[in-house]
């Protein structure tokens, strides 16, 4: 289905193509310019949209597709030969905006320069009730809706086992899409804390007791005081109350 919203007084014309049917081979031949300028356009932002979901793994997405063309462009006349195509070098690296220099080439050829702003549609995650800030995310948390995902500036998750038992940042709203930077690792070490360090020398594993300097969740670096040298080393938060040693023990 193709909606077209004209407005001559505008700059632009917007056309409307819901998902990807009308990219292909089998397409009408263009009888004017602007068709075929419409026509590259589409094929090219589907092509796009195809690489992205393919590279990120996206899976049951479906896109609409809107092409804006100068109105200059109704004056052209019509390519005998097959346009060429060209992203801008300064075009962003996001699919929320994609501009493309559309050019025939000859003695009679123009150049032209398309905006396409497409709607993608992909199943994501999202928040099944609000949630509040310092909750640990369980699955009864979460749901999967498709939602357009243009717009979302901060990341989308699509597998829920890449957010479930993380701890909520910051309030998520009911069915609000939950975004990477929403969530962070639960704390697995408190300041203070009495934890369990491990260190490696000449292939011989050691634990010794030490005490958290500052909390820490997994992965971070933090400082550790060990209670039997009185030494203040880093450590790597492992898990729970469990941190292991960048340096050799005793040194």
């Amino acid at each position: 289905m193709c909606n077209l919203i004209a407005n001559r007084k505008s700059r632009f014309l917007l056309l409307a193509l819901w998902g990807l049917a009308f990219v292909s081979a089998a397409a009408p031949e263009a009888k004017t310019a602007r068709k075929q300028i419409y026509q590259q356009a589409v094929a090219s932002a589907a092509a796009d949209i195809k690489r992205t979901a393919m590279l990120k793994k996206w899976e049951g997405y479906h896109s609409k597709i809107n092409v804006f063309i100068p109105t200059e462009a109704s004056r052209f006349t019509r390519c005998a030969r097959p346009l060429t195509v060209a992203m801008p070098v300064s075009n962003r690296p996001d699919l929320s905006r994609l501009r493309y220099d559309i050019r025939c080439e000859g003695a009679e050829g123009w150049e032209v320069n398309v905006t396409v702003k497409p709607d993608i549609y992909l199943p994501i995650l999202v928040a099944r009730s609000t949630l509040a800030r310092g909750k640990l995310l369980a699955a009864s948390d979460v749901t999967i809706k498709k939602k357009n995902i243009t717009g979302l500036r901060d990341g989308i998750i699509v597998n829920p086992d890449d957010a479930i038992g993380l701890t909520v940042k910051k309030r998520i709203r009911d069915m609000q899409p939950i975004s990477p930077s929403m969530l962070d690792q639960p704390l697995m070490v408190e300041r203070g804390q009495q934890v369990v360090m491990l260190a490696m020398q000449d292939g011989v594993q050691a634990r010794m007791i030490g005490v958290a300097m500052k909390k820490g969740r997994k992965g971070d670096i933090i400082k550790v005081k060990n209670l039997t040298s009185e030494r203040t080393v880093s450590a790597v938060v492992e898990g729970q109350g469990l941190v292991h040693m960048q340096l050799a023990a005793g040194q």
